[in-house]
């Protein structure tokens, strides 16, 4: 640990880190050697995806998960189990007493593909309580993660507040990709695919990406992503702001039919992106909150996209932010403590003496624990809907979702023009989720509002399944409003109803 510190200090000295932040080591290779990937509970344990083989190793029986607890909130680990032991761990997700995880299958010693699998613990003791169920399974090319390894496989997953988990996949793409209703898909190149918790709707959000490795999901669901340029075009890392059911040309139309396919924001240059995520926390310092963060492994940096509206997108700026040795991951918990995960050169198949993670708060900042929302009432829990994290909003609503009389809370938050605009759009894709297809007729009444209207034709047409019933008049009137997103919102939503 001596050591470990030691370098951190080093670090922090060469690499100017932020002077409003506190970054201390929280764990090293003795725990969590050659992290891969790493997701945090609101209520602050820390699950880190121990990768032991790497991008390009191809030997099973060299995966884990850890899961890390700091019981008094001094920045030091109190006590840590395994929780459950995949190979090639590349995306982790809790929700309540769910972790979801995106791993390498094997058949035997040879590698069958990856799945997207849940694990439960009841109990709390730390250890998931038996084997995972999947829920989507062969998401990514058997071929290409038993000639090469994983390293442009399908990684990071998130859940957006709409209750969707969105998945990156890389340009390995899949074939035979199987959800827990049986729906099919096969997929060339990479992309962004979403399912609902159970398994079940599994679809493409986006297509066209290369080599992405997670998503980052900002309160009103504009989803953003750091990965390659073309084959043929360079390695650059292209900065994207992923519009649903948009093309953004890999593998076929990016260099020459540019004119075909939605650009980048911006085209920044060398690097290899890794694991992203969007700040929305009021205990953090404002020049800090309210943007995408983006880790970039080839650069060893955490970078911050400053956004500007622009039209139905953004115009952005973006900026170096926090130094890490191949930093591959990063995540925040309900009471804004973030976790950075680093390599720390641990090479192209795994090493056991690299490897560590890092705690960021404010300096000036005070930890206020989040409860277990199982615990809350829903008044309690409509609190918390209110709240400046985007963590606890995305707890506290998935909570609601499941309590008897949820979705009267849920519509209130809603249609409360007090509220922040956050808050409200966690209101309206929550009573959606909640109340099924008799949302249908308060949503569209809601549509009138028109501080919400954009999120509200998002939320009629989210699930096919329950957009049947939905009226046209809403969306036809957005397609001559003179607010370009309520436009493209409608354009989507419109297409989605013309699939069913």
């Amino acid at each position: 640990t001596g050591s470990i510190n030691i370098s951190l200090d080093s670090l922090s000295k060469s690499s100017n880190w932020p002077k409003e932040l506190s970054i201390t080591h929280f764990t090293g290779p003795d725990l969590t050697p050659s992290p891969a990937c790493l997701a945090v509970a609101p209520t602050g344990e820390v699950f880190v995806g121990v990768d032991m083989m790497g991008s390009l190793g191809k030997e099973p029986g060299k995966g884990k998960i850890i899961k890390l607890v700091d019981c008094n909130n001094d920045g030091v680990v109190d006590s840590h189990t395994v929780f459950a032991t995949p190979d090639n761990p590349r995306g982790i997700l809790p929700i309540g007493d769910k972790v979801y995880v995106l791993h390498t299958t094997f058949r035997g010693s040879i590698a069958s593909g990856m799945d997207l699998v849940v694990f439960e613990d009841v109990n709390h003791d730390g250890v998931a309580d038996g084997p995972s169920k999947p829920l989507i399974q062969n998401i990514s090319s058997p071929k290409f993660l038993q000639d090469r390894g994983t390293d442009h496989s399908t990684n990071g997953i998130r859940m957006g507040i709409d209750g969707w988990i969105y998945i990156a996949v890389g340009d390995f793409g899949f074939h035979g990709a199987v959800d827990r209703s049986g729906t099919k898909m096969t997929q060339l190149g990479g992309g962004i695919l979403r399912v609902r918790p159970d398994g079940t709707e599994m679809e493409v959000y986006t297509h066209g990406l290369r080599n992405i490795y997670d998503v980052a999901i900002d309160p009103l669901m504009n989803i953003y992503t750091r990965g390659n340029t073309n084959d043929g075009g360079g390695w650059n890392i292209r900065f994207i702001h992923q519009i649903q059911s948009g093309e953004y040309g890999y593998p076929v139309l990016f260099k020459h039919f540019t004119d075909e396919i939605l650009p980048a924001l911006v085209d920044v240059g060398g690097g290899s992106g890794t694991g992203s995520f969007f700040m929305d926390d009021s205990t953090w310092p404002a020049k800090y909150n309210n943007v995408p963060m983006m880790a970039d492994w080839g650069r060893s940096q955490l970078f911050i996209h400053r956004l500007t509206k622009d039209g139905a997108s953004f115009k952005q700026a973006d900026e170096e932010f926090i130094k890490l040795s191949q930093i591959s991951d990063v995540d925040v918990d309900a009471s804004g403590r973030m976790y950075m995960a680093a390599w720390d050169r641990a090479g192209y198949k795994g090493n056991p003496d690299k490897g560590f993670v890092v705690r960021a708060v404010p300096k000036q900042w005070d930890y206020i624990p989040f409860p277990i929302v199982s615990e809350l009432s829903i008044d309690e829990l409509a609190d918390y809907m209110k709240s400046g994290s985007a963590v606890a909003r995305l707890h506290a609503q998935q909570e609601l979702i499941n309590r008897k009389n949820g979705d009267k809370a849920l519509l209130e938050i809603a249609e409360d023009k007090s509220l922040s605009l956050a808050s409200r759009v966690a209101g309206i894709f929550g009573y959606a989720q909640a109340a099924g297809q008799s949302s249908i007729e308060n949503l569209v009444r809601l549509a009138e509002d028109q501080e919400v209207k954009e999120f509200v034709l998002r939320a009629l047409t989210d699930r096919k399944n329950q957009a049947v019933n939905v009226p046209l008049e809403p969306f036809l009137e957005a397609l001559n409003s003179s607010n370009d997103r309520l436009r493209v919102a409608a354009t989507v939503g419109l297409g989605r109803m013309g699939d069913l």
